[in-house]
């Protein structure tokens, strides 16, 4: 049994520009318990789990104490809110990854030696599934001598290298001409399909974003979060960071900037303005719209910044 035998294939993945609260709502949704987040080639670069979220939970104030038991139970957990921090940030990098062909009691080794529960499964480079360590111990188990097969193979699947054939017949040069034509060829068909994949993925994670809406906890801690960059000294907070495309004419009247920019605004973003424009506006607070990074010099995330200013 090999790991294209075992893996999931039903799982989500994202890139590493991912907006951290659309990440966190792909893994409750989830059963395989992690996203895979891969470069543009769709190699795994890293992955996310929930344990990576609950590490990147603000800590709860020290003077406060703990949080008695009973209060605890049958809690539903908050949700997680990601506040301004990147995705490079929390997930596990590098991804240690399994190849496709990889042999059962090579994969257990893997998994074994660095603690694994789920591990990236890649074709070449390219990921096509993830493996979960429950499959792996099932499949264990069902072998007569499962300890034998853990320890009869030294080798690493990491250090896997391809036999060359013992003779090569040699026709013509255009033979040869023909086969590296052949060979761009299909470098050029991965190249689009891997474009289209992401193409297809950024689609839809902004189709999901625009239909989020956000709720009155997480305005409330949006805020909070507010009031103590206030305490702390500063000026102004960052409110929410999202897509640029996520805007109707993808960010541009924002980096323009174009007094308009409002109205180009969807989901959370949209409700952050709103409620900035009935609650908060007139108290005194200003808000700003700014494109945050330029990957390849196009628009890449767009922020909303509250501002309270300094007493003149």
């Amino acid at each position: 049994m090999i790991a294209r035998e075992l893996m999931t294939r039903h799982f989500p993945f994202v890139t590493a520009d991912a907006d951290l609260d659309y990440v966190a709502k792909l893994l409750s949704e989830c059963e395989v318990g992690v996203v895979p987040v891969v470069d543009e080639q769709l190699a795994p670069i890293g992955i996310v789990t929930r344990s990576n979220l609950e590490k990147a939970r603000p800590l709860p104030d020290a003077g406060l104490g703990p949080i008695p038991a009973f209060l605890l139970q049958n809690r539903r957990n908050a949700p997680f809110r990601s506040n301004g921090r990147a995705l490079r940030e929390v997930m596990t990098a590098p991804a240690i990854s399994v190849p496709s062909g990889a042999k059962l009691s090579d994969i257990a080794k893997v998994m074994q030696e660095h603690h694994l529960k789920r591990a990236p499964v890649v074709d070449g480079h390219k990921i096509i599934g993830v493996l979960l360590r429950r499959e792996v111990l099932h499949a264990l188990s069902e072998r007569k001598h499962p300890q034998q097969d853990v320890l009869s193979q030294p080798k690493s699947i990491l250090s896997e290298t391809r036999r060359e054939p013992e003779a090569c017949d040699i026709a013509t040069a255009e033979e040869f001409r023909d086969l590296v034509a052949a060979h761009e060829r299909q470098l050029d068909k991965e190249r689009e399909d891997r474009h289209r994949a992401m193409l297809e993925l950024r689609e839809q994670r902004i189709k999901d974003l625009a239909a989020q809406r956000l709720t009155e906890g997480q305005w409330r801690e949006m805020v909070s979060q507010a009031r103590r960059a206030a305490a702390s000294g500063l000026t102004e907070h960052m409110l929410i960071r999202f897509p640029a495309q996520l805007c109707l004419d993808g960010g541009r009247a924002i980096n323009a900037p174009d007094s308009h920019w409002p109205e180009t605004l969807r989901g959370e973003p949209a409700d952050v303005f709103k409620r900035w424009r009935n609650e908060l506006q007139p108290r005194g607070f200003k808000i700003a719209a700014q494109i945050v990074d330029f990957p390849e010099g196009l628009p890449g995330d767009a922020a909303l910044f509250l501002m309270w200013g300094k007493r003149t």
